[in-house]
């Protein structure tokens, strides 16, 4: 049993084809595509035509790469930028009318517990409560868990695109700058906070792809530029982290443009990402800190399996 699922973010749509196996399931083919749906119209709720346009194209390919393998199912969701736009029926109807794709708009807390289902598929539940955080382009998703349960999630509109459009930062971002998006962020994740004070959690987990572009500017930095590939988990060290959040913060964009492993479409919205995560481990006094290279798109396929649901192709 092969199935595929298409998870439309903010910034990047992603592409997952898996087939079920025994233990859960095996990777047979991924895709990413920069898409950007946020760009110059997050804040107004709207969907560009040209953000539009990118989108089709990216979901065109999408449907050429599912072709070529035996799909029995599709699945596609669609987050922040879209659940939020005013003309997201629109912009719907065109990625219809294109690829036959029909894509359901999940809510913040949709999302929340797809992101949870990916991290248990990569990571080893441990003793204690712990935080994963989930950095889109339109919202950051929280959630609070330990082996026995999960205790709280929710969905803030803070993302990365949402903050650069917000704010504008100069380049390199001012230290008048940082400030202003710090006390931003701490004013809208109260909530978070006061849940982190009643529930201590010892753990960070990111699963989203700043998260991945952190670790790899590390594993670059320590001379083991393929040491993530394969890899379903990565444990940061905080020294380390903090020092990289220091570089990003005081760089240009065309210094972070040829750092080593750094994507270049994550060059312009990791320092207000990395801001964000760093802002939460200061406020939470979290310790420990890793990488699960599953999210949304796993849980997704995860859920796929047990209820094999979807379009079928």
């Amino acid at each position: 049993m092969a199935a595929a699922v298409i998870d439309c973010g903010t910034n990047t749509f992603n592409l997952l084809i898996a087939e079920k196996t025994r233990n859960g399931f095996k990777s047979i083919a991924k895709a990413k595509r920069i898409v950007r749906l946020g760009s110059g119209g997050i804040d107004k709720k709207i969907i560009r035509e040209d953000s539009i346009e990118r989108a089709v194209h990216a979901l065109v390919d999408f449907r050429a790469i599912i072709s070529k393998h035996n799909v029995t199912s599709v699945k596609c969701v669609g987050t922040a930028a879209i659940r939020d736009a005013n003309n997201s029926k629109a912009f719907l109807q065109a990625i219809y009318d294109a690829t036959g794709f029909t894509v359901e708009t999940i809510d913040g807390l949709q999302e929340a517990e797809y992101i949870y289902k990916g991290v248990l598929q990569a990571i080893k539940v441990e003793s204690g409560n712990s935080l994963i955080m989930d950095i889109g382009g339109g919202s950051v998703e929280f959630i609070l868990f330990n082996s026995e349960k999960l205790i709280w999630k929710q969905s803030f509109r803070v993302g990365g695109a949402r903050l650069m459009e917000t704010f504008k930062p100069e380049d390199p971002i001012s230290k008048e700058k940082t400030v202003e998006i710090i006390a931003f962020i701490e004013d809208k994740l109260k909530e978070l906070f006061e849940e982190c004070k009643m529930h201590q959690p010892k753990k960070l987990i990111g699963s989203s792809g700043s998260f991945e572009t952190f670790a790899s500017m590390l594993v670059h930095q320590e001379g083991k530029p393929n040491y993530l590939r394969g890899k379903k988990h990565y444990k940061f060290t905080l020294s380390s982290y903090k020092k990289l959040h220091q570089l990003l913060v005081n760089s240009l964009y065309k210094e972070r443009l040829v750092m080593p492993g750094m994507l270049k479409m994550r060059a312009d919205m990791i320092v207000v990402a990395s801001i964000l995560l760093h802002t939460v481990l200061e406020k939470t006094k979290i310790k420990e800190f890793d990488l699960s290279t599953y999210a949304l798109k796993e849980g997704l396929i995860a859920e796929e399996f047990d209820k094999y649901s979807g379009l079928n192709i």
